[in-house]
Parts: structure tokens; C-alpha cells; sequence
């Protein structure tokens, strides 16, 4: 399958969710070294706390690494439409490893096709994060490649589009139940301004989601926020993010 082919098995043109899929990481070649994942990783992950109402729920997955992508082909199973969100492009001596998440994308690509195939195109999306995405605050040295990257509103749809949609409740789903992360606060408190429900899960814990509310991060509402936020990461110019630190008196980075 080409690099554009499984874009569109990800993103198929009749669902509306498809616009919000990242293509950056489709067009990596499979293998950047690393032993592959297993493809049949998520049959055994246990998602027996997905809603019975599919229709009224949308699902976030703020996992590390690959993991959302194994949890949402789980989802799928269930009537949900995994989409992609990956933002982070790799590179030589990369701040965040995403070789475990491009290899998913393409293994997963049998079972994908088995299961989006009996799905309906208006079926409710599950968003898929990688966790690590901002490096845990970690500010790269000179040489790095630096890839990390931030969420921000205009990455999902907004609360009036999936509140049209039927869906009133949204699920957030990470290795431990809690708030979420500060750029991903600043998409869910605007969709529970609008009136969608807040729940958390953790993906490995017994208990049922909870109800959460999301607490007000620092510079929420503000008219240059994505603008200061995207001064302290690197554009690359393929799309995404991730360029070379540059190295003091070497004359710049690149994408």
C-alpha cells in the first residue's frame, strides 16, 4: 500500500472526522530501525469500559508512544473511527522517538481494512495522541532535532460540529485517570463550556470513567496563545514539527 493509499484508509473521504487526520507521518518509510510491534497488540487490550450509546461519545486516547494507535484499532471494534493526530515528524538524534508510531500505522493496515470496512461514515471518532508529544518540558540542546509539538483548538473539531453530530459525552483516556495535559485543556474546556460531558479513564485501571472537570489552564482564551506557544517549537518545512537546534555560529537549523 502506498504512503497516500494508507492515508486514505485512515482517512477515508466520507467521514467527516478525516479532516482533522495529520498526514506527516504517513509518508515515513516503515522501518527506521527498532524491532516492529506486534500487529495483533491490540487484541488482547481490554476496552470493556467503551460506551454501549457509541452515537453520543467521542473518545481522546493521550497515550505514549504507539499505544493509541493499538487502543483505537481496540475502539474500532466498537464503533469508533480511529483518527490520527501525530504532529511530530522523525529525525536524526530526535528529541521524542516516533519509530514505534509510524511502524503501527502501517502493521495495523489489515486489520484497519477489516474494520473500517463495517463501519458507517458518520461512526463517532476516537482521537489518537502520543503522550510524550512535549518531551515532558524537556528543552533540547544544540544538534538536537527537535520534534516536539502541542495541540492546540483548531486541531479538533469544535464543540458546535460535535455537538451536531449527536455526541454529548467525551471520554478522555490516559495510562492513569486525571486532568489533561495543559494544551489538551485548552480544546476539552472549551467543548465542556459548550455543554459536553467530561469523563476520564485510565486505560489500565478497573474502575469505569469518572466525571471530570476540566480546570482552566494558563493563557486559556488569550488572542495570541497559539502564536506564543509556536515561538518555542520548530516548524518543519514538510509540515508537522521538528528541525535541527541549531549549533551556536553554525549558521541556523534546518527542517
Amino acid at each position: 500500500m502506498t504512503p497516500s493509499e494508507l492515508y486514505s484508509l485512515w482517512a477515508p473521504e466520507d467521514s467527516i472526522w478525516s479532516n482533522w487526520a495529520k498526514p506527516m507521518l504517513f509518508s515515513v518509510e516503515r522501518f527506521i530501525g527498532g524491532e516492529p510491534n506486534q500487529a495483533t497488540q491490540w487484541q488482547s487490550l481490554n476496552v470493556a469500559w467503551s460506551p454501549t450509546d457509541v452515537r453520543s461519545t467521542a473518545i481522546v486516547l493521550d497515550l505514549p508512544g504507539a499505544d493509541a494507535i493499538w487502543y483505537g484499532i481496540a475502539m474500532a471494534q466498537h464503533g469508533f473511527r480511529p483518527v490520527p493526530l501525530y504532529n511530530g515528524v522523525p529525525g536524526s538524534s530526535a528529541l521524542i522517538d516516533v519509530n514505534s508510531i509510524v511502524v503501527a500505522l502501517h502493521e495495523v493496515e489489515q486489520p484497519l481494512t477489516e474494520l473500517l470496512s463495517r463501519l458507517p461514515a458518520d461512526a463517532p471518532p476516537v482521537f489518537l495522541l502520543d503522550s510524550n508529544r512535549s518531551a515532558g518540558g524537556t528543552i533540547p540542546s544544540p544538534g538536537r532535532f527537535d520534534n516536539r509539538w502541542w495541540v492546540f483548538p483548531q486541531d479538533f473539531p469544535s464543540a458546535n460540529l460535535v455537538l451536531s453530530r449527536g455526541i454529548d459525552t467525551v471520554i478522555l483516556a490516559q495510562a492513569q485517570a486525571g486532568p489533561p495535559q495543559t494544551d489538551l485543556a485548552h480544546v476539552l474546556l472549551r467543548w465542556q463550556e459548550a455543554g459536553l460531558r467530561m469523563f476520564a479513564k485510565g486505560v489500565d485501571d478497573v474502575a469505569p470513567p469518572a466525571v471530570i472537570q476540566v480546570q482552566r489552564p494558563a493563557r486559556f482564551g488569550w488572542l495570541w496563545y497559539r502564536a506564543l506557544v509556536l515561538a518555542g517549537l520548530r516548524r518543519n518545512s514538510a509540515g508537522g514539527f521538528g528541525a535541527i537546534v541549531p549549533i551556536p555560529g553554525s549558521g541556523g537549523g534546518y527542517g
